[in-house]
């Protein structure tokens, strides 16, 4: 009985978003009046004519306290992770882990794999060199030490259109923009030093980690006195593994350091795969091809990856974007079977939407994980019907609300809404995009009450710092220091 209670109470203690008095977090007519007027106030003085979505509910009781565009469809930029986040807990659940291996068709005879090595990717958005050393290491553990047939990549789990249908496709080479595929490393990039040479007008020191010859470095720059014109790029426009390294780095500059993202990522894990197996003395005698493990093939190495609950947490805190994807096409794989594609992404999260929040997605359009696709289209009405679903979900409603930034700590929201008054009260993904800006999570009223709130700003040609600082933390701040008592001259900062 007494394990019991403790589990009660630790499960309480986690479901953060419950108010302990429902009955006295009611709004009077007045008192949502009153709120709804100076929201209203807040959008008039930043721009009159700009295109803004808000919806804004209480969670003790359904109560909707403001509306303004809320069933008008909006890009809703990295916003859209929300639905991503809940989609991927539905479908996998906490606990699902990728599984990465090392298999083969042969059988292992005095030190001789006879037969073809196949590594098969499952879409593993955190998978590293290490990991791929974790599986060189098994495999010698077993006593192979020469691999006699080709080195096969087994991509089968998702198909290898690597960038989403509506993402730009003039944005560069950028981590943030790394293509995705069934077996990536390092978040699919290079990562790239340029050290100062001791001596001016010499080229600076160049290191890669990981050191492959599946990307070529043409370094054409300089050690300057005080010049600072570096430029580290790789040739994106024609799709080459060549990275370009001009201009100048003054000789008193630290380090310059920048992550890359390359070509054909499957292709680049099996030369770094390649490389570590020599390394720990295995020798692959074939090629490397991309190729199906057949069903009969052994297992001889494995790598499991974090919980998914860790995986959302990392990607909705730092808004990854290639974890976003790497998650929809999973839950398109896992929903309507192998290979996932952007196509039975959309598919298993309109599903989702449907059945489990009966949201109407007739007019929705999610064409991604992430948000980056420009096609993208939903309504900050729909955002919080998703809110309001996922908090009611015993099973992974603590794990989302926990990977949702918080203002003034972590994530995209460390350095916003960051005064006493506010920091701390709300839990909220961001957004933005040229033209676009959006805020949408949950914010804890003066009273203690949870709101879910989804605010979006849409084809405006200004900076975006107005419209997060003087309209969406304004409005946060508002609903987290107002009191449903319409005398409390307080109420509004």
């Amino acid at each position: 009985m007494k394990k019991g209670m403790i589990v009660v109470v630790g499960l309480a203690l986690l479901c953060s978003f419950k108010s302990k008095d429902p009955e006295k977090s009611r709004w009077t007519k007045d008192s949502a009046v009153l709120l709804q007027h100076h929201i209203e106030k807040v959008i008039q003085t930043v721009d009159p004519n700009v295109h803004v979505g808000v919806d804004v509910v209480s969670l003790d009781n359904d109560q909707r306290l403001f509306q303004k565009n809320s069933q008008q469809l909006f890009v809703p930029a990295s916003t859209l992770k929300i639905i991503t986040a809940a989609t991927a807990l539905h479908v996998l659940g906490v606990e699902y882990r990728f599984n990465t291996k090392l298999l083969s068709d042969g059988a292992i005879d005095d030190h001789l794999l006879k037969g073809n090595l196949y590594v098969k990717g499952s879409g593993d958005p955190e998978l590293t060199v290490r990991s791929l050393e974790d599986l060189a290491f098994q495999l010698k553990l077993q006593g192979v030490q020469t691999v006699d047939g080709n080195l096969c990549i087994d991509i089968s789990d998702f198909d290898e259109i690597a960038q989403g249908p509506g993402w730009m496709w003039d944005e560069g080479a950028e981590f943030w923009n790394s293509p995705l595929d069934a077996l990536t490393i390092n978040h699919s990039c290079v990562d790239i030093w340029v050290k100062p040479n001791k001596d001016f007008g010499k080229p600076p020191l160049i290191y890669l980690n990981p050191k492959t010859d599946y990307v070529i470095v043409q370094n054409k720059a300089l050690t300057s006195v005080d010049e600072h014109t570096l430029k580290v790029e790789r040739r994106w426009m024609t799709k080459e593994n060549v990275i370009e390294i001009k201009g100048e780095i003054p000789a008193h500059a630290k380090p310059y350091q920048i992550s890359i993202p390359v070509e054909v990522p499957h292709m680049y894990a099996a030369f770094v795969l390649r490389d570590i197996l020599s390394s720990h003395g295995i020798t692959v005698s074939g090629q490397i091809i991309v190729k199906k493990a057949p069903e009969r093939a052994t297992e001889l190495a494995s790598h499991s990856s974090r919980p998914l609950s860790l995986i959302v947490e990392h990607m909705m805190k730092t808004s990854d974007n290639l974890a976003a994807d790497m998650l929809f096409k999973k839950i398109g794989q896992v929903s309507f079977g192998a290979p996932g594609t952007w196509s039975k992404g959309t598919r298993a999260v309109r599903e989702f939407l449907t059945k489990q929040i009966s949201i109407d997605v007739e007019r929705t359009v999610i064409m991604d994980g992430s948000g980056l696709s420009r096609y993208n289209l939903i309504a900050p009405y729909h955002i919080v019907q998703a809110l309001q679903y996922m908090n009611k979900q015993f099973l992974y409603s603590s794990e989302f609300c926990a990977s949702l930034p918080i203002s003034g700590v972590d994530g995209s929201l460390a350095l916003r809404m960051i005064s006493p008054s506010i920091k701390g009260k709300v839990r909220a993904k961001t957004g933005s995009m040229t033209g676009i800006s959006t805020i949408c999570g949950y914010v804890t009223t003066k009273e203690g009450e949870v709101l879910a709130f989804s605010i979006m700003i849409n084809g405006f040609t200004q900076k975006q710092e107005a419209f997060k600082a003087q309209l969406e933390d304004e409005i946060c701040a508002l609903l987290a220091n107002y009191s449903t008592n319409t005398g409390d001259k307080k109420a509004v900062r």
